[in-house]
């Protein structure tokens, strides 16, 4: 063996560990730098009309041959009863979201009754699509919409990062099981191999154990982890929030049913960009998936159902939501005058 490797020269091990050094000193520059962005407003704000901007284009070249009045007698013709499927599809995504919100409570040691936690549930989560950056504005609703129960700051914390932990986790599962029940026409409509399309879509599937990896190791809660099987309810619950939710979309053009595999596919996909990138109501972003992959006909049909879509799942909900944080204060005002 050559000397020169069997004894290294003085000073080797001190010019190697200051590499590493500087490697990490690197890494944690970068990452405060990362945060430093994500937390500004104006970062946040520039990034947002970024993708407005590209979104506006896709759509742009999607409605090129649109007519305005094509998209308004689409909207008029829309049968009462797509509407009103709409709407109890609407009402199961967010009860589905609301059975999630009410396993994440349990699971922090603060449970409380299933009516309660569905009206706050549903309100944090109309006031959070409308803002946008689930965690932060997630947070500030839920701390308006619990004040009933007294938790800290801390705790809203948890349900918030749970909920959006599960929320994540099932889209992803959810955009897997479509792409399984639709291989053909997903791979037509990407131009991909058919393997390549349902090896991804097993992929996306098999995170689903990665629930119950985070709940094992959830600090201070690991005890709670696997009982009781409410574990696999939530995640059951997350799907079926994204199912119903695309199952809103999906009812209101009365396509076949064999198209809802792919309709969800454009939904999930488009919501799930938009959530990630922290769009407030994923404007622009999931109206560019569902126009761009032509699941639900015609561009003005889809543009129509796009827009009530908007009005029955995003825009009433969060009235509600409004007038509920608006009538409580003057609740709270008149009991006090009363006594």
């Amino acid at each position: 063996m050559d000397a020169s490797h069997a004894n290294p020269a003085p000073g080797a091990d001190k010019a190697q560990t200051g590499g590493r050094r500087r490697l990490r000193a690197w890494v944690r520059r970068a990452g405060e730098t990362a945060n430093r962005l994500a937390s500004s407003k104006v970062a946040r704000t520039l990034v947002t009309l970024a993708i407005l901007a590209v979104a506006a284009l896709l759509i742009r070249g999607e409605l090129a041959s649109t007519r305005f009045a094509d998209v308004a007698r689409a909207i008029t013709g829309t049968p009462p009863w797509a509407m009103a499927l709409c709407v109890v599809f609407t009402a199961a995504s967010y009860g589905c979201g609301a059975l999630v919100e009410w396993y994440a409570l349990r699971f922090i040691g603060e449970p409380q009754s299933f009516g309660r936690t569905a009206v706050a549930a549903a309100g944090s989560s109309a006031l959070s699509i409308a803002m946008g950056f689930g965690l932060a504005s997630g947070t500030a609703a839920r701390l308006r919409f619990y004040a009933f129960a007294k938790l800290n700051a801390g705790d809203v914390a948890k349900i918030t990062g749970l909920v959006s932990a599960a929320i994540f986790i099932t889209g992803l599962a959810t955009l897997g099981l479509a792409g399984l029940c639709d291989l053909g026409a997903i791979s037509a409509r990407l131009h991909w191999p058919l393997w390549a399309v349902g090896l991804l879509s097993a992929l996306l599937l098999g995170l689903l154990p990665g629930w119950f990896l985070l709940l094992k190791l959830w600090p201070g809660h690991q005890g709670r982890a696997l009982r009781g099987g409410g574990g696999a309810l939530c995640l059951a619950a997350g799907i079926g929030n994204w199912v119903f939710q695309g199952g809103a979309l999906f009812v209101l053009t009365a396509r076949s049913l064999a198209d809802f595999p792919a309709v969800l596919s454009a939904f999930s996909l488009g919501a799930l960009v938009g959530s990630v990138l922290g769009v407030p109501a994923d404007l622009g972003v999931l109206d560019a998936a569902v126009l761009g992959s032509r699941t639900l006909g015609a561009a003005h049909q889809t543009a129509a159902a796009l827009v009530i879509f908007r009005l029955i799942y995003q825009a009433l909900p969060l009235i509600l939501a409004t007038g509920a944080l608006m009538l409580r204060p003057m609740a709270k005002a008149a009991r006090r005058i009363a006594s």
